[in-house]
């Protein structure tokens, strides 16, 4: 099965439901939205997708990328591209098979569920995910599959390698009207590429690791990984089995075609040293004894993605570091700078191997974001301050103070932050939607009441069942002058507390 040539993507139109070819989806052709039954397979697909477009088609500038955003590539424009890249593309290639490696040396065959994130992990996991509830894979979910544990997902272990971002980092796609929109809203200009990746001309004709394969043991610069050859770099040592001859049910989309049941692996190691920017993400770096110490963010813990968005978005620097959104926002302040824009955030949360969490958002910025990226770091302070001031006031609930007020021992921190982000999830995607960047007081200061008003509630409904305890009536009323002070802290200058 050829990427290129066979009926893979995944679509569902007016509830019909089917795979199409690449080149009907880029020719308008056809049309519908990606479909699938994993949220985070649509992302991988969604980003495979826009990896291989930019490399059949790498638009010169703006007006050209602007030409195939709006008009869709005909047919003999697809047919004359596709010509020289059908070996990178082809699943089944007999010497360079697309993401994998020929002669992977492997004792025992590894099931297909260990490719798809999160289905094996934990200790647990019987209880979530049933036994065999990933037995087959069709072509074209294989395929999404193997792109996705090579950029997304934790590496199988040690002597397995990670992707070029590490593990399970934040995705960041623009979303369009249609697929055919997103994918181009994706990909990069050779302006923007040169702006962030100076080595791009001399890099712009490699191929894939898989294509010319590294050494074991090898220490590479990430500034000698050309853009083509990051984008589809294969970081560990994989050979998908012989697909079935007879057709199956594939665990992921359910469509009946031939499948395939396991893979082999092997431990593949080598070193890569520096940063390479990915076009899908951001990345946070500090400095520290003049050296720059750069990553790229990932979901740590139960924080909303909400959270996340100024680092994503806004670039910042001080001497002790910074952040950098990822080039894909960088290049749109220019490209749809006076438009409204929606973006699909997504990832995985982890620890080490085993996914913990699946992340899916999709968030809109209102028209006028990219000349008052303040406004949104205001927005995301002010959630974010709120919640500070909440959980300080419940955990003077908790331990008193020394010598003076003794704690209730009640430690209710953690599950009211909780109900905090999750009453405060819709209205935090609201005022980054709505918000007048270019007057945002009055939104600034409604948002703030409406985050006080659920502080109080949350303190007051925490608290409750306390009241009736005179041992910690002390503590209560310490911890609910402690809030109200915090909260008159947070009001705007030359605005009394009610």
């Amino acid at each position: 099965m050829n990427l290129l040539t066979a009926a893979w993507i995944p679509i569902q139109n007016q509830g019909i439901y089917e795979k199409i070819t690449l080149q009907q989806l880029l020719c308008g052709e056809k049309e519908g939205d990606i479909y699938l039954p994993r949220d985070d397979m649509e992302l991988a697909c969604l980003q495979l997708l826009s990896a291989i477009t930019q490399t059949l088609f790498t638009p010169e500038n703006k007006k050209a990328l602007g030409k195939y955003v709006n008009q869709p590539l005909t047919p003999e424009v697809y047919q004359a591209a596709v010509q020289d890249k059908l070996n990178w593309f082809d699943l089944d290639h007999p010497e360079t098979p697309f993401m994998q490696f020929r002669g992977v040396k492997s004792t025992d065959a590894t099931p297909m569920n260990k490719l798809m994130a999160g289905v094996a992990d934990g200790t647990n996991k019987t209880f979530v995910n049933p036994q065999g509830l990933i037995e087959g894979l069709c072509h074209g979910c294989v395929a999404i599959a193997l792109f996705n544990a090579a950029n997304n997902c934790p590496s199988m272990g040690g002597g397995f390698k990670g992707s070029l971002r590490g593990s399970t980092p934040i995705t960041l796609l623009i979303k369009g009207k249609t697929p055919r929109e997103t994918i181009w809203l994706n990909v990069l200009t050779e302006e923007t590429i040169t702006s962030i990746m100076p080595w791009y001309e001399t890099t712009k004709d490699q191929v894939p690791n898989y294509l010319t394969p590294i050494n074991k043991g090898d220490t590479i610069q990430a500034s000698a990984i050309g853009l083509l050859r990051g984008l589809l770099w294969q970081p560990a040592h994989f050979e998908l089995l012989q697909a079935t001859s007879e057709q199956q049910r594939c665990s992921c989309c359910g469509c009946n075609e031939p499948v395939y049941t396991g893979f082999n692996k092997e431990k593949f190691s080598y070193t890569i040293e520096g940063v390479w920017p990915h076009p899908l993400s951001s990345r946070i770096f500090t400095i520290k004894a003049g050296n720059k110490e750069e990553k790229f963010p990932s979901f740590t813990t139960n924080a909303p993605t909400w959270t996340h968005m100024s680092r994503l978005v806004v670039d910042q620097q001080s001497d002790k570091g910074g952040q950098q959104a990822a080039p894909v926002i960088k290049q749109a302040r220019k490209f749809i700078a006076s438009a409204k824009m929606q973006l699909i955030v997504g990832g995985y949360r982890n620890n080490q191997a085993t996914i913990l969490e699946r992340r899916h958002d999709l968030f809109s910025l209102a028209q006028g974001w990219t000349e008052h990226v303040e406004v949104i770091q205001q927005i995301i302070q002010n959630g974010l301050a709120y919640k500070t001031a909440l959980r300080k006031a419940l955990y003077l609930f908790a331990v008193g103070i020394k010598d003076k007020v003794n704690g209730s021992g009640v430690n209710l921190c953690d599950p009211v932050e909780a109900i905090y982000y999750q009453q405060t999830e819709s209205l935090m995607q609201k005022s980054l939607a709505q918000v007048h960047f270019e007057a945002p007081e009055d939104d600034l200061d409604a948002l703030q009441q409406q985050l006080k008003s659920i502080v109080k509630e949350l303190f007051n409904q925490a608290t409750t069942p306390y009241r009736q305890e005179p041992k910690m009536l002390k503590a209560l009323a310490m911890a609910r002058r402690s809030l109200q002070k915090y909260l008159k802290d947070l009001e705007p200058q030359g605005e009394e507390n009610e």
